[in-house]
């Protein structure tokens, strides 16, 4: 009985160590198997997370898991950057993220400055003005009452012995009877009425008008005052036409912000026709000795004046000729005159050339030119140079990069201008610097 229940507890103790070994086994295997499917589900996370993604430019919601084009634009699609990943900078990224004020990206003509002498063509505005020589006045020798005036409008023409005026004058009644009175109490006594003679014609009296108070014995209480001048009554206060201001703006035209010929200077025109006419003396004003009544000018000699910039005052002198296109019909002009001191705030001198004949009117405009001596220097074309105003700029081509540049310019012939400095020989500038830029606040130079 006692090896029958010992038999059947062995018996019992073996299943039961077969059970628990192949429940452990069984729970290994569980556990492995548990393992295996997490591992392989955060693989297929991670995966899922690392996934590239490709988006369109333009379009942000166009997304796409693989390489592709846009539907709305047809853009090629590009990939998003994955979490923590650095964009590598390349030279061709590197252009283009610069800053578009310090480098433009642009793939026009080229050209580069030129070392060689060229003639310098230089072009010059200007203007007919009077000649200042052939300006005259008729002043009033005795003071007193106009009783008429025949001169009454501006340009009006006058000869040389016509009536202007008529004057009473109790200074010229006293003369006229202190020279009848010796006349006919004294007339032994040449020497008085000399003088007397002399006083009336140093009060403004013409010898025919003192003929005829002789003969007649008759004191005049009106004389006449004659024009000693041929010419045209112009008022106190006319202007005379200025010449145009020029100076870099018309050979700039097209170059820069504001260039152009349409900024040229006008010539003044001088007071109105109202203003002038009110500045005429009137029938019935009272007049001082040494008063002006009119200014009478000569217009059988005129001026032609020019307005030359600094800059190229030192590329002509007095004798040389200048090219005046009138009418279709070339002129010769020659330069007479050079002032030798220029107003403060211009940039001019002013050049003179004098005319004779009346084929020219007062106030008309002359665009003349010269070519003087070849100059040796530094040439681009003028429209490779941008004017900013106070400054001027060029682009340079560096590793395929405009960059602005600041330099100086000097003379202008033609399309050419000369540059001062900033640039050298070996240098190589866009052709055309507008083309680069839409407004002056784009550009920052260097020197």
């Amino acid at each position: 009985m006692r090896e029958k229940l010992k038999s059947n507890y062995v018996v019992q103790s073996s299943k039961f160590r077969v059970e628990s070994v192949f429940n452990f086994q069984l729970s290994t295997f569980n556990l492995i198997l548990l393992m295996v499917i997490a591992v392989a589900c955060s693989s297929k996370d991670s995966a899922h997370e690392h996934a590239d993604t490709y988006t369109c430019p333009m379009h942000p919601t166009v997304v796409s898991d693989k390489p592709g084009v846009c539907p709305v634009c047809a853009m090629d699609l590009v990939r998003k950057g994955r979490p923590g990943e650095e964009v590598k900078i390349t030279e061709d990224l590197a252009k283009l993220i610069k800053s578009p004020n310090e480098v433009v990206v642009s793939s026009i003509a080229t050209t580069k400055p030129e070392y060689k002498s060229m003639p310098v063509s230089l072009n010059v505005l200007g203007v007919v003005t009077y000649d200042t020589r052939n300006i005259y006045t008729i002043p009033a020798r005795v003071g007193g009452r106009l009783e008429k005036v025949l001169l009454k409008y501006n340009y009006q023409p006058v000869r040389k012995g016509q009536k202007v005026a008529e004057i009473y004058s109790t200074e010229l009644v006293n003369v006229q009877r202190e020279f009848l009175y010796l006349l006919k109490n004294d007339a032994d006594n040449q020497l008085l009425i000399d003088a007397a003679k002399s006083k009336l014609v140093l009060l403004g009296a013409s010898e025919k008008q003192i003929e005829e108070l002789a003969k007649k014995q008759e004191v005049t209480y009106t004389f006449f005052i004659y024009s000693p001048y041929d010419g045209f009554v112009i008022s106190e206060n006319q202007a005379t036409p200025s010449a145009p201001i020029n100076g870099a703006t018309k050979n700039a035209s097209g170059m820069g912000m504001g260039g152009g010929p349409g900024n040229l200077t006008s010539p003044s025109s001088g007071a109105s026709p109202s203003v002038v006419a009110a500045s005429f003396v009137r029938e019935g004003s009272y007049v001082t000795s040494g008063q002006t009544l009119f200014r009478i000018v000569n217009t059988s000699s005129l001026w032609i004046e020019f307005n030359l910039p600094l800059l190229e005052a030192s590329q002509i002198k007095v004798g040389d000729n200048l090219e005046w296109m009138d009418q279709d019909e070339k002129r010769q002009l020659k330069i007479d005159f050079i002032e030798p001191f220029f107003v403060e705030g211009d940039d001019f001198i002013k050049l003179r050339s004098y005319h004779k004949g009346a084929d020219i009117s007062v106030g008309q405009l002359v665009e003349a030119s010269a070519t003087t001596a070849s100059r040796e220097a530094l040439w681009i074309p003028q429209r490779a140079v941008l004017d900013l105003g106070l400054d001027q700029i060029v682009f340079v081509k560096e590793r395929g990069l405009f960059k602005p540049k600041k330099v100086s310019s000097g003379l202008r012939t033609g399309e050419w201008i000369e540059i001062a400095s900033g640039l050298a020989s070996s240098d190589e500038v866009a052709t055309n610097a507008q083309y680069l830029v839409d407004s002056e606040n784009f550009i920052k130079t260097s020197n």
